[in-house]
């Protein structure tokens, strides 16, 4: 196949224009030997504006000084006024001290790109041009302005027709802009940043296939790219793609402190840069699987996976690559009093969610909970003033143990390799920090409760209230076993943490007292299940699930400390 990209060069000097026709073709040429430009030139402005209305130009190389004071801003403006963002523009000039300001308002005119041609526009890259205005590397930049449109060669990238991915789209593109569509706009913003992030030297025919991967709760878009191509390995990358540019350089920062601590491979390695669509202000990282993954949530419900591959995998995961996070010389101690303080926040959310929900919690016609006006006190006064009922404040000690933990352990930041002997990975280090021992583990255990357990139609009905509540509660094999219910591997899961929780957190080599660790399993437990149930999104079931299993383990941790 044959690509066939139209150029035009604005020079009032000929020699100029055939000069860079030669160097363009010399680039072209290295990205194969059937890319072939029809050229075409103009001397003036308005040779040039007769031009741009008659052929869709896929790029422009324009002179910023033509003859007798004009310049190519005209042509710049025309192009990009009537191409949008269709035609590549590089703006070129030789006489740049006659010229200072040229770059700036060549860009605002709407160029791409404007250089100093002397030494740049070369067939070999200069030295120290390190963001490459070489023959080739022009000829690249070119081709992926016509691969973000759809318009070049056999490679492709196709959005998957998922939910998770159409959501994303219409989410990145809105407001719609000039573009009218909120799904076009988004398209091209997804598809310069994948192409910024995963383009390679030899894909001419490769197609990239972007699927939902997670649900992207930090602010990023978070999605699995597949890139399959004739002949080759099938590749698989994790994308994330953000408009807090600032948050990506920390979740980076983030991922090569845990990788230092984990010291497996464990962790999916972000080493690729961050990269800028100046366009939209998003910015973008990815990082390459091994081998194709889904979410904790989806293997666990997917066809094919045994209870023996469940309690492998959380062995793995737990015993041997967390457990690295809770070694004695990493931990420290804090404050119970901080500990316990939750932040103004989520403070308000949690008494959105009581206001919210109090008639359906009680109501016969709803949840049927008895109790709720007790339930509803243990909670307030915890979250206000961090006691627990009947319990003075003394008890609960001053301190603490702090240990190194992932942060943000939820079924959608851990991956799994589906393979016959299933491989766990961790993706979004972002809150790797200093967190309470018992955080990642309490964290991952309420996810899967509240999300991952059971999601079919038996989470929305309220006659089931009871029933999720009363699993909800048992998180601790001290006050009961964990029953292995319909939601056979997922409660094969939980089951399994729950009663390996001594030896997954190295409580052998962390020694809190066991009355110490008991209490505050049941208060880590019941944070999360506050933090997570109050959360917007969460279906009212659920989060009346969330509110009785919270104040039930404040419950249990008072409970503890009397006895």
């Amino acid at each position: 196949m044959t690509r066939k990209p139209r150029g035009l060069i604005v020079d009032d000097k000929p020699d100029v224009v055939q000069r860079v026709r030669k160097i363009l073709d010399y680039g072209f040429s290295k990205l194969g030997d059937d890319w072939e430009v029809q050229w075409h030139s103009a001397g003036d402005p308005v040779e040039a504006l007769k031009l741009v209305r008659e052929v869709k130009f896929d790029f422009a190389l324009i002179d910023f000084e033509l003859q007798e004071g004009e310049t190519g801003l005209s042509v710049v403006e025309e192009l990009r006024h009537l191409r949008k963002n269709e035609c590549y523009i590089l703006v070129t000039t030789a006489e740049a001290n006659r010229n200072p300001d040229f770059e700036r308002v060549s860009r605002n005119a709407g160029a791409d790109h404007a250089i100093i041609r002397t030494n740049r526009l070369t067939v070999n890259p200069a030295r120290g041009d390190d963001e490459g205005w070489d023959a080739y590397s022009l000829a690249r930049k070119i081709r992926r302005r016509l691969r973000v449109l759809d318009r070049a060669d056999e490679f492709k990238i196709v959005f998957a027709e998922e939910a998770g991915v159409q959501s994303m789209l219409h989410s990145l593109g809105d407001p719609p802009g000039e573009h009218h569509n909120a799904r076009t706009r988004g398209e091209l913003i997804a598809r310069t940043l994948i192409l910024e992030c995963l383009e390679s030297e030899s894909d001419n025919d490769a197609t990239l296939t972007v699927r939902h991967l997670a649900a992207g709760r930090s602010g990023a878009y978070v999605c699995k790219v597949v890139r399959e191509e004739p002949g080759e390995a099938v590749e698989s990358f994790v994308l994330k793609i953000g408009l807090d540019r600032a948050a990506l350089e920390a979740e980076k920062a983030a991922n090569r402190a845990a990788a230092r601590t984990l010291r497996s491979h464990v962790l999916v390695r972000l080493d690729r840069d961050l990269k800028r669509d100046e366009a939209s202000g998003y910015s973008a990282i990815a990082a390459e699987l091994v081998d194709d993954a889904v979410t904790l949530g989806e293997w666990l419900q997917r066809p094919g996976t045994t209870v023996e591959q469940v309690i492998t995998l959380a062995d793995e995961l737990h015993g041997h690559q967390l457990i690295h996070l809770l070694q004695k010389n990493l931990c420290r101690e804090a404050l119970t009093a901080d500990w316990l303080t939750m932040s103004p926040v989520l403070r308000l959310r949690v008494y959105d969610a009581l206001n919210a929900y109090a008639e359906v919690w009680k109501d016969e016609r709803g949840a049927g909970q008895r109790d709720t006006e007790e339930m509803a006190a243990v909670i307030r006064a915890f979250v206000e003033s961090g006691v627990l009922p009947a319990t003075a404040k003394e008890r609960l000690g001053n301190r603490v143990i702090h240990a190194h933990g992932f942060g943000d352990l939820h079924s959608a930041n851990v991956l799994v390799q589906v393979t016959d002997s299933p491989r766990a990975l961790l993706v979004d280090a972002s809150n790797y920090a200093v967190h309470h021992w018992a955080t990642d583990v309490t964290r991952l255990l309420v996810d899967l409760v509240l999300r991952v357990r059971r999601p079919g139609i038996e989470s929305m009905l309220w006659s089931e209230v009871s029933v999720e509540a009363d699993f909800a509660s048992g998180l601790c094999h001290c006050t009961g076993e964990v029953a292995v219910g319909d939601a056979a591997l997922v409660d094969a899961y939980i089951a399994r943490v729950v009663a390996e929780r001594s030896r997954y957190l190295s409580l052998d080599t962390l020694q809190p007292r066991e009355v110490d660790w008991h209490w505050q399993w049941h208060v880590a437990l019941a944070r999360e299940f506050l933090r997570q149930g109050s959360r917007p999104g969460l279906i009212p079931t659920r989060a009346v699930v969330a509110l009785t299993a919270a104040a039930r383990h404040l419950d249990q941790a008072a409970a503890s400390l009397r006895d």
